[in-house]
């Protein structure tokens, strides 16, 4: 394993340079949408200067690029939106990651991006959707599950299978890596509770509109996953079953 300071770009460039891989996956961001908003010198830098910088010593290397990017978008069309769809960001979270993008799309022909929302378990402090579903119901913990923001989730482990499958090394652009399913995340949280046989979880519909939330968010981020469907004929299980498959790995 080798450690280095990302924001140190001298050390980065050398650490890189030094083992000249033959990919490069940057899962290097700030996700918190509240703390993006209060430290948005901290989003700009983990959010897009880092990436950009990374997407610059990938192609300089000869190595391709993936960038794990967000579904964390705002578009006027509420139907699973494809990678040609105009899409803004609302807050600073969003608006740094589609500017790493917009930058390593011009900068970095052959990168690829995923475009993704997606579900697993967290080792760190900052649980996932996942480890707070799976937490509130082992606590017996009321949970409020918002029925008019919808998504289309996939489990982490699909997009490391996709990675090490061979047709990944073709793939470059925007590629939206999404569930053909769209659904809410209280859904989303009754979904939790089937596959954990907790029949008597409390889950409250509720409107994130009525939440305490202080940062503006998008209701709607459904991807269309028709471009790696039909270009690399890549189909991705149900929900359920990627549900299924990432809880056995932690329960």
């Amino acid at each position: 394993m080798y450690k280095v300071d990302a924001s140190d770009f001298r050390a980065l460039k050398s650490r890189i340079l030094e083992l000249n891989p033959s990919r490069i996956i940057n899962c290097l961001g700030l996700t918190s949408v509240e703390e993006c908003e209060s430290r948005p010198e901290a989003s700009w830098k983990l959010n897009s200067e880092i990436p950009i910088f990374i997407s610059y010593l990938a192609k300089k290397i000869g190595a391709q690029l993936i960038h794990v990017s967000t579904d964390h978008l705002f578009s006027k069309v509420e139907v699973p939106r494809s990678e040609s769809e105009q899409v803004i960001p609302i807050n600073q979270y969003g608006f740094t990651k589609m500017a790493a993008e917009k930058t390593i799309l011009k900068q970095n022909e052959y990168a690829l991006i995923l475009r993704t929302n997606f579900f697993g378990h967290s080792e760190k402090e900052s649980k996932s959707i996942l480890d707070f579903a799976i937490n509130s119901m082992k606590t017996n913990t009321v949970i409020n599950g918002f029925d008019d923001v919808l998504f289309t989730p996939v489990g982490v482990s699909e997009i490391s299978n996709f990675l090490i499958n061979p047709i990944s090394l073709k793939a470059k652009g925007l590629l939206n890596f999404a569930s053909s399913e769209t659904i809410s995340k209280y859904e989303f949280m009754v979904m939790v509770s089937q596959v954990l046989k907790k029949y008597d979880a409390v889950i409250n519909r509720t409107s994130i509109s009525n939440s305490e939330l202080s940062v503006p968010r998008p209701n709607y981020m459904a991807l269309s996953a028709t471009r790696l469907t039909n270009e690399f004929a890549y189909n991705l299980p149900t929900i359920q079953e990627m549900l299924e498959n990432e809880i056995a790995g932690i329960v």
